[in-house]
Formats: C-alpha cells, sequence, structure tokens
C-alpha cells in the first residue's frame, strides 16, 4: 500500500510533508508486540532464513536483570526468531533453539557454509562468573557467543567445537563478516568491548563445513584490538576487506599476504576527547555521501550528549585513505541528548541522496520519530544533512535498530529493539513518497556467494563508467553500524531516474554489466 505526498506518518498522528521521510509504526498489526512485551533487546538481525524472498527477523534480549524489570513479562524474554508470511505480518518460530536466554548484544545471517542458505551468528556479552542466583538469569550471564546452523530453513544448534565461538571470547558486542583471504569463504571478526580484564576480539578463518580458526595473529592483527561496533569496505582499492573498529576508532587496512596494519597514520583524525566515562564512539558505517565512488565514514556516539561525527573520504595518499571531518560542515554537529548507538548510511526517501540515520528518536506518547538527518545534496561538494525537527529533548534511544525493506516495496523499513521499560521493540513501515529505486544483489562463484564486498554503482541509462553520471556507489557488506544485522542487498533511490546502468566489480575483479536496466525491481547479478 503506497500513500501519496500527504503520507500519514509514524502512527498516523500528522502529516508528513512533500519529499520528507515519513514512517508509521505496524508493530501491533504486524503480530510483533505481543511476543515481543517485556523484551529488554541488545541486538538485531534482519535476513531470509527460509529462502521464500521475504526478510525474517531475529531479535536478542537482555535476560539477567530482575523479573520486575522485564514487565508486562513475568521475567526476562527469551531471544526470539520471526518468520515473514509476506503479507505483513510476522510468525513466531517456536521450539528452536535461536530462542534462549542469554545477553545477545550483536546479531547477523550469512552463508557461512556457501549452500545457499543463511546461518544466525549471535554475539553474547558473557560474564566470567555468574552474579545473580535465579534462573534463567544465572545461565544468561555466562552463555556464550552462538552460531546456528542452517539445515533448509530450520536454525540447528552446531557443536562447540566449531571454532566460531571460543570461549575466551566473553564480552563480545558486534559481528563482522568479510573474506579476508580471498579464498570463497567468509570469515568472521569478532568484536570484544573493553570492559573485561584482557580485552581481545579475534579474526576467525572460515575453513569450510562450519570450521573456524583464529587468525589473528596469523593476520598480523594485534590481541588487544577492542571496540564496540563495526564497518568494512575496501578503503585502499585492493579488492579486499579493510574495516573500522569504533570506540577504540582504529582502521585495519588489508596488506599482501592475507594481513593487516593498523593505519596509524589517522590516528589523530579519528581521536575522541570523551566528555565522561560513558562517552563511547559506537557505531560505524560507510557509504558514498558525495557520489565520487568513494566510500566515507559516520561514526555514531554511546552518550547523553551524544557527538555523532562524518568524515569524508578524499583518496589515497601513499596507499592510505585520507579522512577529513565533515561533521560541522555537513549538518551534523548539533549534540544529541540521548545515546545514538547504531548509525546506517541510506537512502530511505529515494531522492537518490543517502541519508545518515542513527538509533535515537523522540517518543511523543508512544509515536516514534527516528533521528535521520536527510540528505538535501550538495554544497560546495559537501553533503548537507538535515534533521526531521530542530535537535531537543527529550529522546530516547534504541540500542540497534536494522533498516530492511521487510515488504518488499523499495522502501527500506526499521526494526528498532527495546532496552527500556515501559517502551516496547517498533517496526517502523516506511511511507515516504513513492520515487524510483533499484536494489540489487550479488551471487558469486569463485567470489563468496554473498556477493560481501562486491562494489555496486548505479549510472544514468547509457552512461555506464561515466563518473559524471554516477548516481549511486555502495559496497556490499552487513553488520554494519552496531549490534545489528541486515540483508546482503545494496539499495538505491533513483528519484525520478526510470531505467539506469549498473555496474559490479567483485572481490575477484570480475565485473558483471546491467545496461538500461528498469526501475523499481531487485536485480541479481551472477558470477559468470
Amino acid at each position: 500500500m503506497r500513500w501519496g505526498a500527504a503520507a500519514l506518518w509514524a502512527a498516523g498522528l500528522g502529516w508528513a510533508a512533500e519529499g520528507e521521510i515519513a514512517f508509521r509504526d505496524v508493530t501491533e498489526r504486524a503480530g510483533l508486540l505481543q511476543p515481543l512485551a517485556g523484551m529488554m533487546g541488545h541486538g538485531g538481525a534482519w535476513g531470509d532464513v527460509d529462502g521464500d524472498g521475504f526478510l525474517d527477523l531475529f531479535v536478542g534480549g537482555f535476560c539477567d536483570r530482575p523479573a520486575a524489570e522485564y514487565h508486562p513479562a513475568s521475567g526476562p524474554v527469551p531471544s526470539r526468531l520471526f518468520r515473514n508470511l509476506g503479507n505483513g505480518q510476522f510468525e513466531r518460530v517456536s521450539r528452536t533453539p535461536a530462542e534462549f536466554y542469554g545477553r545477545t548484544s550483536g546479531a547477523v545471517f550469512a552463508d557461512l557454509d556457501n549452500d545457499g542458505a543463511l546461518e544466525l551468528y549471535a554475539a553474547n556479552n558473557a560474564r566470567p562468573e555468574p552474579s545473580r542466583a535465579e534462573e534463567p538469569q544465572r545461565s544468561a550471564q555466562v552463555r556464550r557467543s552462538l552460531l546456528f546452523r542452517n539445515d533448509q530453513g530450520r536454525l540447528l544448534d552446531l557443536p562447540p567445537d566449531s571454532g566460531a565461538c571460543p570461549d575466551a571470547l566473553l564480552s563480545v558486542r558486534n559481528v563482522g563478516v568479510f573474506d579476508f583471504d580471498s579464498d570463497g569463504w567468509l570469515d568472521l571478526f569478532i568484536v570484544s568491548d573493553r570492559f573485561t580484564r584482557n580485552p581481545r576480539s579475534a579474526l576467525l578463518r572460515n575453513r569450510g563445513g562450519l570450521r573456524f580458526e583464529d587468525a589473528t595473529r596469523r593476520a598480523g592483527l594485534p590481541e588487544d584490538i577492542w571496540g564496540l561496533g563495526l564497518a568494512a569496505g575496501d578503503l585502499n582499492e585492493d579488492s579486499r576487506p579493510d574495516f573500522f573498529v569504533p570506540h577504540s576508532n582504529r582502521l585495519f587496512l588489508s596488506q599482501s599476504g592475507d594481513r593487516y596494519r593498523e593505519a596509524i597514520e589517522l590516528r589523530a583524525a579519528f581521536a575522541h576527547a570523551p566528555i565522561d566515562a560513558e562517552d563511547w564512539p559506537c557505531g560505524a558505517a560507510f557509504g558514498d555521501l558525495n557520489r565520487d565512488g568513494r566510500l566515507d565514514l559516520a561514526v555514531s556516539a554511546h552518550c547523553r550528549q551524544a557527538r555523532n561525527r562524518l568524515f569524508l573520504n578524499e583518496g589515497l595518499q601513499g596507499g592510505v585513505p585520507q579522512f577529513r571531518e565533515i561533521t560541522r560542515e555537513a549538518g551534523l554537529s548539533d549534540i544529541v541528548p540521548a545515546r545514538c548507538p547504531h548509525v546506517e548510511i541510506q537512502d530511505f526517501d529515494n531522492d537518490g541522496w543517502p541519508d545518515v540515520y542513527l538509533s535515537a528518536a523522540w517518543d511523543e506518547a508512544g509515536r516514534i520519530t527516528p533521528l535521520i538527518f536527510r540528505h538535501d545534496g550538495l554544497q560546495d561538494g559537501q553533503p548537507r544533512l538535515r534533521p526531521p525537527r530542530p535537535i531537543s529533548g527529550p529522546m530516547t534511544y534504541f540500542p540497534a535498530g536494522p533498516s530492511g525493506d521487510y515488504d518488499n516495496d523499495g522502501r527500506l523499513d526499521l526494526f528498532l529493539v527495546n532496552w527500556f521499560a515501559g517502551n516496547h521493540c517498533r517496526l517502523l513501515r516506511n511511507e515516504s513518497t513513492a520515487r524510483c529505486w533499484l536494489q540489487v544483489r550479488v551471487t558469486g562463484r569463485r567470489a563468496n556467494p554473498m556477493g560481501l564486498g562486491a562494489k555496486v554503482k548505479v549510472y544514468r541509462a547509457g552512461r555506464i563508467g561515466v563518473a559524471e553520471d554516477l548516481l549511486g556507489f555502495q559496497e556490499l557488506h552487513i553488520g554494519y553500524g552496531y549490534a545489528s544485522g541486515q540483508a546482503a542487498i545494496c539499495h538505491f533511490g533513483l528519484n525520478n531516474e526510470t531505467a539506469v546502468d549498473v555496474l559490479a566489480a567483485l572481490p575477484n575483479g570480475v565485473e558483471i554489466r546491467r545496461t538500461r536496466t528498469r526501475a523499481n525491481q531487485r536485480v541479481h547479478l551472477v558470477e559468470p
């Protein structure tokens, strides 16, 4: 169902002006309100588990608090898995091991055995020893991260000796998925926070057959990496994934021999001076904000007075990407009076310019307005961003909030994972003014089957490869931002372009071209 220029927004109270980004709260109508009542959540992921073409949903909870904090539930609410029925409704999947009690702090769906079906990795923020006496809180505190294999649409336990969830990785926050050694198997980068005695993240190499080995030292990575979120992308243009870890604010660049080095040249550019003990850079996302074919960077802040930041990629110098902070110039400098954990760079109004979304929001009598800085085009070559209203309190926040087109209408929706008693998780359906769009899936044969790392560019029809006619550039990744998992789909808003040219460069150098591709469809590009 599409609404015109005067679309109702959020909970249906008020009107969206022409061109503005508008959402309607459809949580109850979608069948998600009651099953998630009382959820104290901290992780969420979209992924088509059963392969029917519609995005299913996993919601991870923190289950170690006193029972009264989960009201109206009688106690902790376990993680939930929901099947998308394709009619706007979701159905809870019962009797699944993916419904468990833990301190789930992130999740992602990924094809880790190259069979075309998505596994689920649930990151748990475990404690070394339990401090609670009652169950299930006691067990939840020590639950390590979990990987579930996909057996014809059913998620099943994976033996603990798979190597994917080492006991030593306790305080896990985020899961990165990319093929660091270009062998066609997706590897895992497990991000742990600094709030343990010996903080340590790990690069886990996929050996096939859902078996993993610790390759952190082999790849030249230090074992004292810590952080909260993650963003991956090829920044040094060698067709291999680099990655940025917020909180410690360290960028690691791929080198020959399947190794990494830290870009210490950029420490000063990314340095963050905290204003208090909980002022932490939290989420990170790459995206091309000025259509120059380079990945820019947004970094969100976990702070009651959040100072979010934006960096423009000005190209390589000596093999190192040069990032210049443009937070103030772009219009993102206002202090947000709420934590802003998650961040994404996505085009929510399909006007052809990617917006910057943060998982803070206004809550007015239960009506949620997410904080999305709308892209108003370029000024002197730099993006200009505008919030939906002047930044002022009171505001709330959601730890995780992945975007995804759950109803396949060509507009990116949001699922916001609730953390507070008295509030609840929200499915926000995007009902912005209809414009043209294109969604691109990529499947590798020699490259990884999910196409992660593919560089997808969209040009005006008949102008493929012409820089001045570039309408959008994305690198295909999942698990970016914070505690959130997205579908492996590049979403492009096209404004009024009814046909475009598409160019996808896979990590192994293979190029796929589609000329004069009509808008308003999902295109599936398969490596020859």
